[in-house]
């Protein structure tokens, strides 16, 4: 399908560069019209000719003497690309009487409408006298009582029977692409009434387009989508430029405003196309050394839009041209070659027609401005024919994709929905299973402790196997209490109850809580400054057994030794440490994970829940929670909480004027469940 497509492209494209003329196109030698202009529309550049040598004319009087051999046609012949000359153009005119066919008056219409200053005169025959002279360009201010048109019309005089010359000179610094047109006041005004119509229509498209496309870009977060959106807002600055919007509008305000807008667009154009190729054609992942070349080359061509509105823009145009035409076609070609790996083919045609169709169309009309291409019907409208085309096909595109990303969001949105509700059944099962599980696991706990009272005595095979049943009964326990609390941080309706608690009370408590339940484990409290927090002393026990207990499993016989110190910002520092092996560089960054186990931990038991809790824990209390691991091993857990800095002030007052107490130095062993 693509190569079909490219195949009509360059058969129509070569057929209307090199075809055969027909006889109406054949260059006429002498223009005749009646003394008043024609009644039909006259293509003039069928009766121009160009000076194509590099003589350099002082004078407009000079050019009829010119010799015809340093003229050449300009009717579908290559312009002269980019250069800060003045190129002259002219023509034989011969006014005879033509009844029937004169019109009311006439007007001239020259383009393109981004050409800086156009000097149009009529000669008399001997090239010495001026019958008539005017002078228009986007650059050149509106006369009073002119014309006031999207292209550059005058309106041409009412001549004497006899022959002259129609010389015209251009200077410009954008491309010399040279047309013009001999109209009846009818047909301008018919032509006028149409091409505003179409120009304006055209710029409203793509404006909506830009929009579309860049909330769309912004909202999926797709870099190619953006970039095209920038490609289409430079297409619509071209368009503002060079349909004559621009100078109409802005010229009255500041002369160069036509300059600006067309040469910002293009330069804008040359950046974006490139840089949108390149997301789409995945350069980013597939050849990061090209991508970088394109994103250095469409950076800098954006940059020329500085030089639009002087002659350095000339220069820029013969630098970055040829380049830009050189990419487009490696970005083909690898877009090509990419459609020819990749097994979905319908998929990469169409994308190689929606993307190789106006490649091709801005290569051509890259081609033309620089003087490489012939003036014609095709060479001018391919840019814009092809520019259309892409913009249908990407916009259907466009909407097949965003049917398929809003069908995956519903699928998504009901996977959600499931996926909460079975979450939720599954945590309501969980909840009552562990419910159902503690008061048997009481049972069996206080049972074990009353048999080892009354076994003392047994031989030891008796007493080891109701150390097992206690060991495994306090796991069993444990796990259910972690699911319990993690039901508890779950709900919508969780809170803390909190109170004022001496932090160095409160540890010297817990330690001596684990010593009693796990006489084998080495635990001190080597440091604790006095700080009053606010804290939830159950889950905040929770917590910190956690930590104490993960010591114990994985870093059996190692030393655990804990302190709190108070700094200024208003946060105590709780460390944990023990001198284990440490945790393993790629368990590190999911140990605090729900559910995550390392792969040191196969043959411990526990579920993943421990670290996880007491970060929530500590979360909960305003607090944050790191782990880190030693040069030497060894696991560190630093939790950062706030505390109650007037409370704090007051305890330590308290303390240092030998007063009672009066916080929750004593154990809470009973309000434990």
């Amino acid at each position: 399908m693509f190569l079909f497509a490219m195949l009509i492209v360059t058969a129509s494209g070569i057929f209307a560069v090199y075809g055969p003329k027909i006889a109406a196109h054949e260059v006429a030698k002498t223009l005749v019209l009646p003394p008043s202009g024609p009644a039909e529309v006259i293509n003039l550049n069928r009766y121009l000719t160009r000076l194509v040598t590099d003589r350099k004319v002082e004078s407009t009087f000079k050019i009829p003497s010119i010799a015809e051999s340093e003229f050449a046609s300009v009717l579908e012949a290559r312009g002269p690309g980019y250069t800060d000359r003045t190129i002259w153009y002219r023509a034989p005119v011969k006014i005879v009487d033509q009844p029937g066919r004169t019109g009311r008056s006439a007007f001239i219409d020259i383009g393109h409408v981004y050409l800086n200053d156009i000097e149009i005169s009529i000669l008399s025959n001997d090239a010495r006298q001026i019958i008539w002279q005017e002078h228009l360009g986007d650059r050149i201010p509106r006369a009073k009582g002119g014309l006031q048109n999207l292209s550059h019309v005058a309106e041409w005089p009412k001549l004497s029977l006899g022959e002259y010359w129609l010389v015209i000179a251009v200077h410009t610094n954008s491309a010399h692409v040279f047309e013009a047109e001999l109209l009846p006041d009818t047909a301008l005004i018919t032509k006028s009434g149409s091409n505003s119509f179409i120009k304006g229509a055209t710029l409203g498209v793509l404006l909506l387009a830009f929009g579309i496309y860049f909330a769309f870009g912004v909202m999926s977060g797709d870099r190619s989508v953006l970039w095209y959106s920038g490609y289409i807002f430079s297409l619509f600055l071209i368009s503002f430029g060079v349909t004559g919007y621009a100078q109409l509008i802005f010229k009255p305000l500041w002369s160069l405003a036509s300059d600006f807008v067309t040469g910002t667009g293009t330069a804008f154009a040359l950046g974006t196309s490139i840089m949108m190729w390149s997301y789409m054609t995945r350069l980013d992942r597939e050849n990061r050394p090209l991508f970088r070349i394109m994103i250095g080359y469409s950076f800098l061509a954006m940059a020329g839009f500085l030089t639009a509105t002087s002659d350095w823009y000339i220069l820029y145009a013969k630098v970055f041209f040829g380049p830009q035409i050189f990419l487009l076609a490696v970005l083909l070609i690898n877009l090509m070659y990419r459609g020819y790996r990749q097994k979905h083919t319908f998929q990469m045609s169409y994308l190689m027609v929606a993307l190789g169709v106006p490649t091709i169309g801005a290569m051509a009309h890259l081609l033309l401005l620089i003087g490489w291409l012939p003036v014609n019907g095709f060479t001018t409208s391919i840019f814009a024919l092809s520019s259309f085309i892409q913009l249908v096909l990407v916009a259907i595109a466009m909407a097949y994709r965003t049917y398929g990303v809003i069908n995956r969001r519903v699928d998504a949105l009901a996977s959600g929905q499931r996926a909460d509700q079975l979450a939720s059944e599954q945590r309501t099962f969980i909840t009552m299973l562990s419910h159902e599980f503690r008061t048997p696991l009481a049972i069996i706990q206080r049972s074990a402790e009353i048999l080892g009272l009354h076994l003392q005595k047994e031989p030891e095979s008796v007493l080891n196997r109701l150390s097992t049943i206690q060991s495994n009964a306090r796991q069993l326990s444990g796990l259910v209490d972690a699911f319990l609390t993690k039901e508890t941080l779950d709900s919508a309706t969780f809170t803390t109850t909190r109170e004022a608690v001496a932090i160095d009370a409160f540890l010297r408590d817990l330690i001596a809580q684990r010593q009693r339940e796990v006489p084998g484990q080495n635990i001190s409290l080597i440091q604790s400054d006095v700080v009053i927090v606010e804290i939830d002393r159950i889950l905040m026990e929770r917590a910190l057994i956690n930590l104490i207990e993960n010591a114990r499993k994985y870093a059996p016989g190692a030393a655990v030794w804990i302190s709190a110190e108070r700094a200024a910002n208003g946060y105590v520092y709780i460390r944990v440490v023990d001198e284990g092996p440490g945790i393993a560089a790629d368990d590190l960054q999911n140990v605090l994970n729900a559910f995550y186990r390392g792969r040191d931990s196969v043959k411990i038991q526990g579920v993943g829940l421990g670290l996880h809790l007491t970060k929530r824990i500590i979360e909960a209390h305003d607090g944050s929670l790191s782990v880190s691991v030693g040069e030497e091993g060894g696991t560190t857990i630093l939790i950062k909480l706030p505390y109650d800095r007037d409370m704090t002030v007051l305890r330590n007052n308290e303390n240092r004027a030998g007063f009672p107490l009066g916080y929750t130095e004593t154990s809470h062993e009973g309000d434990r469940p």
